[in-house]
């Protein structure tokens, strides 16, 4: 029962690993904050609603935005394609 256990925090981990902050580059270049210089960041999106279609019911046709918010500073970086993940 103990492996079970030593298994799963270890599982755990690999995934807060994988779902917490991380580095990340868009067209070849690693993104680092312009405010602290951080290279950690949380990943995240965002619609970007138009009027037109807010009148007409239709905000979920709108495009989206990728967002990168800095793990010190919490400055926000927008991107229109996804940036990879290192």
């Amino acid at each position: 029962m103990a492996d079970f256990f030593d298994r799963l925090k270890a599982g755990l981990a690999g995934a807060a690993e994988a779902f917490g902050p991380g580095r990340y580059q868009v067209e070849g270049r690693r993104v680092t904050c312009p405010h602290c210089g951080s290279e950690e960041f949380a990943e995240g999106s965002a619609q970007l609603n138009t009027a037109g279609m807010t009148f007409i019911g239709l905000d979920w046709a709108n495009r989206s935005a990728y967002t990168l918010m800095c793990a010190r500073c919490s400055r926000i970086e927008w991107f229109g394609q996804a940036p990879d993940r290192l």
